[in-house]
């Protein structure tokens, strides 16, 4: 299923590879400093979101489920970095 999906719309998935892997970067390259740290996942919590919406959206299935589901998604991962790290 997933494989597929990727098939149809690999350059969405090699953007949003790209992302990840550009704040792994930037969260390493800061590790000195929290309060980058703390900006870099605020802003890849935000990217993600907003890559996941243009991602429904070029699918036609953007749906208000869809959008609390990845909203919920991001912060949850901003609260697990964000309470385990700092």
């Amino acid at each position: 299923m997933i494989f597929t999906e990727i098939k149809k719309h690999p350059v969405q998935y090699v953007i949003l590879v790209i992302l990840l892997l550009s704040a792994l970067a930037a969260f390493l390259y800061f590790s000195y400093d929290p309060f980058m740290q703390r900006r870099v996942l605020y802003f890849t919590a935000a990217l993600y979101f907003l890559w996941s919406l243009f991602h429904h959206y070029q699918r036609g299935d953007l749906q208000v489920s869809i959008l609390l589901e990845y909203l919920l998604i991001a912060l949850l991962g901003v609260i697990l970095i964000s309470s385990t790290l700092f």
